[in-house]
């Protein structure tokens, strides 16, 4: 190929058409930098460069980062399907609805983050929170105390949604150092239960003596994360239990 050639065909009539930006797309490109990246890397200004465009275009749909990171973990939050009747009693579907809302912002790195300093309004959390609170009230839970109880479950996903992440992170980086067979959920949890055995280990029984007594059971009462989350999940619904409103 001649320089020439070359010259024609990378030129603006040439190159392939931009798909044209909307709200969604810059919606879109954010997200996928969460998945790549994490929020905190994510700028105005990296998205613009995603979309091969600049940063002042995206001020034409969203008002600030802020606003863009809200429609973020929105759009994140579309991949929560509802449970139905056939998923058993209200309690089985609660429990059901908080596993995949937890799934599912982790499988977006550390996008449930957005929901710590902000309250949830797009339309994927709207419809979510429609079903928690509903799920409460066929469970007996005083209606004045639903939105209570609907914001602790909500904090329990967010933070469990970012615990879940940074095992997922941790994973992936020990699946590229060392392979497949170092990243098992059973070899992480027991390097992990190793290094706390150390710690409490190197401790001085007389000004610890508690967490010594305890030392088997902290060490390795995490190691079934999925069975310690289910029991987090059991004990918070418990507690919701004890302040249902008068039958």
């Amino acid at each position: 190929m001649t320089d020439s050639t070359a010259r024609l065909r990378d030129t603006p009539r040439t190159r392939p058409a931009k798909a044209p930006l909307s709200r969604q797309a810059v919606v879109t490109a954010a997200l996928q930098l969460v998945d790549e990246v994490g929020c905190t890397a994510v700028t105005m200004r990296r998205v613009a460069q995603a979309l091969d465009t600049g940063p002042a275009s995206l001020y034409v749909y969203v008002a600030d980062r802020d606003e863009l990171m809200a429609e973020v973990y929105d759009l994140a939050l579309a991949g929560v399907h509802l449970p139905g009747p056939a998923d058993g009693d209200w309690r089985a579907r609660l429990e059901l609805l908080i596993s995949r809302a937890i799934t599912t912002l982790a499988g977006h790195d550390d996008i449930a983050s957005v929901a710590i300093t902000r309250v949830p309004t797009g339309p994927h959390a709207l419809r979510i929170l429609e079903a928690t609170l509903t799920l409460l009230r066929a469970g007996g839970i005083d209606d004045n105390l639903c939105p209570w109880a609907a914001d602790l479950l909500d904090q329990f996903v967010t933070s469990s949604a970012l615990e879940l992440a940074a095992r997922l992170r941790d994973q992936r980086a020990l699946t590229a150092a060392e392979g497949a067979a170092g990243a098992t959920e059973e070899a992480m949890s027991e390097a992990a239960g190793s290094e706390l055995d150390a710690v409490y280990g190197d401790l001085p029984a007389d000004t610890y003596p508690t967490i010594h007594a305890l030392r088997p059971a902290m060490t390795t009462a995490g190691r079934d994360s999925h069975a310690y989350a289910n029991w987090k999940l059991s004990v918070i619904i418990d507690g919701l239990l004890s302040h249902r409103g008068p039958s």
